[in-house]
């Protein structure tokens, strides 16, 4: 007798895991999402792709806000890579409709993308998806990330020397932007997902580029197998996430402490660390502090690396001149006593639009309001700029005197039409009644 071909197996194996995984139940998703901080009738967006695991978690969260009087609205980003996703995305609209979902599809607007597509799509997706959950007043968005997502991306950062902070993996819950990304499937297996897709007849998409060679995560899909044969198994690297999370939760109460003690943030945005009591830290506790400032004054997806901040750390804990020096996106100098960290106006790319009456989030850290009687109309916000200290004190009279420092005015938003200068919003403690601004993030 000729045992199976390959294939064959692999097909029989399938069939065997999904014949005993159990689908997901209405009262142990209500008990996954109650620890989120999700209450019964809570609002809730949900980012829905098309795949098993979206589409199990829009059905689930969809029936649990049917019987607690919750609301649910769920989100397609259409990417625009491939020339089919358009229709995709309609196609996922009109099933999640038919389970009487209100769904909205967002596109991705952009030129051709030839590198740094995975970053820049993961970028991209995340700025569609909070904006639309702030246009719609949502402060929940629900993501699909299942325990066999949380075992790849350790495995991923580990592979790519990653430190505790990454092979903690996902967290459960994380707030950007006053909206918190919640992840109620990390302990749960795609396999159940899938499961609960057919015990509910939900019809449901593959995305052919999980699968691909071209990308890390599916040439890793495709040696798990041995890697499990060798111990690299799925419980053992959410065992290692989880030790991983209990030692960031220790650095980060430590670094907490450190920063209401010895760190303070202005109406302008510029941080000073006393230098002291960073030079007296521990280095695991110093390095995170850093990190956490720069972080804070220019969010990005990934903090810098260890080696920039052992660095920079050594130059300020040396008792020589340090000249200022840019990283990450920031400026850094020393004093005798502070440490002082402020955006660098060189590095702020980002232009927006925005009309009277309405706010925007500007460098992904201002708050921008303009009164609704402003008469200009076609205004942006960018960076404000060196200005001669005549048009400063024509627009902002007290702006020289609050922000001295010349490199920190510049990172400030202002509005321009075309090339005009328009107005400079008023920080918290002045007054303008065309336009106002403060800062979103805080360093603790």
């Amino acid at each position: 007798m000729k045992r199976p071909m390959p294939q064959l197996n692999k097909i029989l194996d399938n069939a065997f895991d999904d014949a005993f995984a159990a689908p997901l139940g209405a009262d142990e998703f209500a008990n996954l999402v109650a620890p989120l901080g999700i209450t019964k009738s809570s609002h809730c967006a949900i980012a829905v792709s098309g795949g098993p695991d979206s589409m199990a978690l829009a059905y689930a969260t969809h029936t649990y806000a049917l019987q607690n009087n919750g609301y649910v609205i769920a989100f397609i980003v259409d990417h625009q890579l491939r020339t089919e996703s358009a229709a995709e995305a309609e196609a996922t609209r009109q099933r999640l409709e038919a389970l009487g979902i209100t769904a909205e599809v967002l596109r991705w607007e952009h030129p051709p993308v030839t590198t740094r597509l995975h970053v820049l799509a993961r970028k991209a997706r995340y700025a569609l998806l909070l904006a639309a959950c702030r246009r719609h007043g949502i402060g929940n968005l629900l993501l699909a990330h299942h325990r066999d997502d949380q075992a790849e991306t350790i495995l991923m950062r580990f592979a790519k020397g990653s430190g505790i902070d990454g092979l903690a993996g996902m967290a459960p819950v994380t707030t950007t932007h006053n909206v918190r990304l919640l992840r109620p499937f990390l302990n749960i297996a795609k396999d159940r997902l899938v499961a609960t897709c057919r015990s509910a007849h939900l019809t449901y998409a593959n995305d052919p580029s999980n699968s691909t060679m071209k990308y890390a995560r599916g040439r890793l899909r495709c040696i798990l197998p041995l890697l499990e044969r060798e111990g690299f198994t799925a419980e053992r690297l959410i065992d290692l996430g989880d030790r991983a999370r209990e030692a960031k939760e220790a650095l980060t109460h430590y670094t907490t402490s450190f920063l209401h003690l010895a760190a303070r943030m202005d109406q302008a945005g510029i941080i000073r660390v006393n230098i002291e009591q960073l030079r007296s830290a521990p280095r695991a506790t110093a390095l995170r502090v850093l990190s956490t400032c720069l972080q804070t004054i220019h969010t990005d997806d990934y903090p810098p690396e260890r080696s920039t901040l052992l660095a920079l750390l050594k130059a300020l804990c040396s008792d020589t001149e340090m000249p200022a020096r840019s990283l990450h996106g920031c400026i850094i100098s020393k004093t005798e006593t502070a440490v002082i960290l402020l955006r660098e106006q060189a590095a702020i790319s980002d232009v927006q639009p925005i009309a009277p009456g309405h706010s925007v989030v500007w460098d992904q850290r201002w708050q921008v309001s303009l009164a609704p009687d402003v008469i200009e109309t076609n205004l942006v916000i960018r960076a404000l700029g060196v200005q001669s200290a005549g048009i400063l004190d024509q627009l902002a009279p007290h702006l020289r005197q609050r922000v001295p420092q010349g490199r920190a005015r510049a990172a400030l938003p202002a509005l321009w039409c075309k090339q005009e200068l328009v107005l400079i919003p008023a920080l918290p403690s002045e007054s303008n009644p065309l336009a106002s601004c403060h800062i979103l993030n805080k360093i603790v």
